[in-house]
């Protein structure tokens, strides 16, 4: 399958693709945010025009956001979660001490 063409906006490192909603069925932007962390380029997801509201200034917000590190890129994000995940199942549970013992 070909990759879809991506339309520049005014903001730099935000694009969009024309797709359609899967709700609606509708022609709809999906906004992508481009950038540089720690040396790798980083293309994220930043939303859908109508399903998350999302227009080019606040794809631009979260993009500039995950620059300076006040948010998380959506690898981290995972990361971060997986590793919550791990800890809750590590934690003792009544259940399990009965299983040991």
């Amino acid at each position: 399958m070909p990759r879809q063409e991506r339309i520049k906006t005014d903001y730099p490192g935000v694009y969009y693709i024309n797709g359609f909603s899967s709700v609606h069925k509708k022609p709809e932007r999906i906004y992508y945010v481009v950038y540089r962390k720690g040396g790798r380029l980083v293309e994220e997801k930043a939303g859908r025009q109508y399903t998350n509201a999302m227009t080019a200034s606040k794809a631009n917000k979260l993009r500039t956001l995950k620059i300076d590190g006040y948010m998380l890129t959506n690898q981290e994000q995972r990361h971060k979660d997986q590793e919550i995940k791990l800890s809750i199942r590590a934690k003792w549970t009544i259940e399990r001490l009965w299983d040991e013992y």
